[in-house]
């Protein structure tokens, strides 16, 4: 399989109009650390993005940041602490800022810090035929026409390939702590998440639940006080913790919050954001996969695979007609990762 390393943006371009002139069918790569969210695809060759890797632009008194797609996370996150702040994702050091952008990584702290797509402000972006677009602007009052960067925020590299954004970042806190309860299940969960004021997650598996606090040093030491007085824990160094390493296949399941308990009900294993919706469950096999499936289409949800086989199930996407249609608006003849977000 041919591998395509283009250093700017312009180089992305060249190689998308070859690609759709000549038929071959990329699959956009960042750091490999999201490859497996999206259904399976044949393609003829890797467009890898780490060649961006430059940061353009960072002013703290703004809290914002304009990096290249292919800056890896571990690099962000030094810049960003060098004027005392962060880009909020909790991903993989090694991904890319717009391999995290292209999955929609679901944030283990989205219950304080918002959704991954709240944070881009800006992107530019070269569409399968190698046209460079930009959409949104780094101040709110030059934002005109549609927010197209939300919609490349989870296409998973089948509408384009992103070439550089502008982050909103926010103050690291001053003071944080990972607590892990010695009990667990979605009611305690529940009674944790109604009881701590403001906790930045609340993250229950059936033997635990890890709670995140993060604020002021007397914040926290309030937050902490109040959870002891529910239930027993313990500090723990590690946030998030490790997702089911073992597991050869995890699901992401999003449900409304108050159906997760519904949703769980019965399962050995999952670790669940409370107040969010969101669930990851690990498989041992694509039958257990299926039945998972089942329940969460009942409860009108989604759970794509970011980890194994599976893909993105067989449920139907709303509006296929305009879905089929933007496809055809962004990449005209059809080369970018052919049915990785659609069958």
């Amino acid at each position: 399989m041919d591998l395509i390393h283009p250093h700017t943006p312009a180089e992305v371009a060249d190689a998308l109009r070859a690609a759709s002139a000549k038929g071959v069918r990329l699959l956009v790569v960042g750091g490999r650390q999201h490859i497996d969210k999206g259904n399976p695809v044949e393609v003829d060759a890797e467009l890898w993005t780490t060649g961006l890797d430059r940061p353009v632009a960072y002013d703290p008194a703004e809290m914002l940041c304009v990096v290249e797609a292919g800056v890896r996370i571990h690099d962000l996150n030094e810049l960003l602490a060098e004027g005392g702040q962060e880009w909020p994702v909790d991903a993989p050091s090694d991904a890319t800022v717009g391999g995290v952008i292209a999955a929609d990584v679901a944030l283990p702290r989205q219950l304080r810090v918002g959704a991954l797509r709240d944070t881009v402000v800006e992107m530019e972006i070269v569409t399968g035929d190698g046209r460079r677009v930009r959409s949104g602007a780094r101040t709110v009052k030059n934002v005109t026409g549609f927010d197209l960067h939300r919609l490349l925020t989870g296409s998973l590299g089948t509408l384009g390939v992103i070439t550089q954004v502008a982050l909103k970042v926010r103050p690291l806190p001053k003071a944080a702590r990972t607590l892990m309860t010695t009990d667990g299940g979605i009611e305690l969960g529940r009674r944790i998440l109604a009881e701590v004021p403001l906790p930045a997650a609340v993250l229950a598996s059936p033997d635990s639940v890890v709670v995140r606090l993060e604020g002021w040093e007397e914040e926290v030491a309030e937050q902490a006080s109040v959870l002891g007085g529910l239930t027993s824990f313990r500090d723990v160094e590690v946030f998030p913790p490790p997702l089911f390493p073992d597991a050869p296949i995890v699901a992401e399941a999003a449900v409304a919050p108050s159906a997760l308990e519904a949703l769980l009900d019965g399962v050995g294993e999952y670790r669940a954001s409370l107040g969010v919706g969101h669930a990851w469950v690990p498989c041992p096999n694509l039958e257990t996969l299926t039945r998972l499936r089942d329940g969460v289409d009942e409860l009108g949800g989604i759970a794509p695979v970011i980890r194994g086989q599976g893909g993105l199930g067989d449920q139907t996407l709303p509006a296929p007609q305009i879905q089929r249609g933007i496809k055809a608006a962004f990449d005209p003849a059809g080369i970018l990762a052919p049915g990785r977000f659609s069958t």
